[in-house]
């Protein structure tokens, strides 16, 4: 999306002037943010969810509303927008029913799918082989990494070894968490000092983080990374990319809403609906042609 509401400047980085942004002075969401593609109802689809759903109306849907521009808060402080919202609520048009967003973290969700405290989730999620042995996935995005740095930083950062020996930050319970957990050895297998990672429970706190120079590179999600580096540009430089990734709905383990799901974002897909959603956020470049269901073995 090529607007840059100043909320979102503020709730990346809280105080990219001295003074700060005094989210006190916070007024309506952008009517902008708020206008979305909708998804055409189907009622066979619909008649195909569990009567629990069909009955109270509603569908609910987990998201991290600290992560631009899949999914923050508006100038409200209070309405989330973003991809992921316009998605799941393009979803629960073709059931006929309305989404309801639930606020959570990272490393909730899949806790929080199993105990049943929301139906699915759309939160840049990847579908990893351990999450899929406790969830199923219906794949909707062509996700990836990449490599935040303040402006001015004088080295590229293209993969793990240019890590060596810095401040890193990530998000709690991400996948790029688990990258370097696995990755853990290979600076000194290269005769060079380990990267020091640091801990964030969101994208907020972790570009702060960066902005105040206690990291030196934050390793997230291409989309996230991608447009700080563009909306900030005096600030923040996306020293490099890494690797893509597919990005999807989460649902709990055998969820009977996993098929109809999938056959939702498939008529999405098939419509044109999904490509005006990515086109809105700028974000047409990661589109997938077709979306699968992942399952793995518990």
């Amino acid at each position: 999306m090529r607007r840059t509401p100043w909320s979102i400047v503020c709730l990346l980085v809280l105080a990219l002037a001295p003074a700060g942004c005094g989210l006190s002075s916070a007024g309506p969401a952008d009517p902008a943010l708020l206008a979305r593609p909708h998804g055409r109802c189907d009622p066979a689809l619909a008649a195909t969810l569990p009567a629990p759903v069909r009955e109270r109306g509603t569908v609910g849907v987990a998201m991290v509303p600290h992560t631009p521009p899949m999914a923050y808060h508006a100038e409200d402080n209070e309405t989330i927008v973003g991809l992921d919202r316009d998605m799941s609520q393009a979803i629960a048009d073709v059931f006929c029913l309305t989404a309801k967003p639930i606020p959570t973290s990272l490393d909730a969700i899949v806790p929080g799918l199993a105990a049943g405290r929301y139906d699915m989730v759309l939160a840049s999620l990847s579908p990893t082989e351990e999450r899929r042995k406790n969830a199923d996935f219906v794949t909707y995005y062509n996700g990836g990494q990449g490599f935040l740095v303040r402006t001015g930083t004088d080295y590229p950062v293209r993969d793990y070894l240019d890590l060596c020996g810095r401040k890193v930050g990530v998000i709690i319970g991400s996948v790029q968490q688990g990258q370097l957990d696995q990755a853990a050895g290979v600076c000194a297998r290269a005769g060079k000092p380990d990267w020091q990672l640091n801990l964030f429970p969101d994208g907020s706190a972790s570009v702060l983080a960066l902005r105040s120079r206690r990291i030196d590179v934050l390793y997230f999600s291409i989309s996230l990374t991608k447009y700080v580096a563009n909306t900030s540009p005096t600030l923040f430089h996306l020293a490099g990319q890494y690797k893509r990734s597919l990005v999807a709905v989460g649902l709990a383990k055998n969820s009977p809403l996993t098929v109809p799901v999938h056959e939702a974002v498939q008529k999405l897909m098939a419509d044109g609906t999904y490509r005006k959603i990515l086109e809105k956020w700028s974000l047409q470049d990661n589109d997938l042609k077709t979306a699968e269901i992942l399952k793995g073995r518990s």
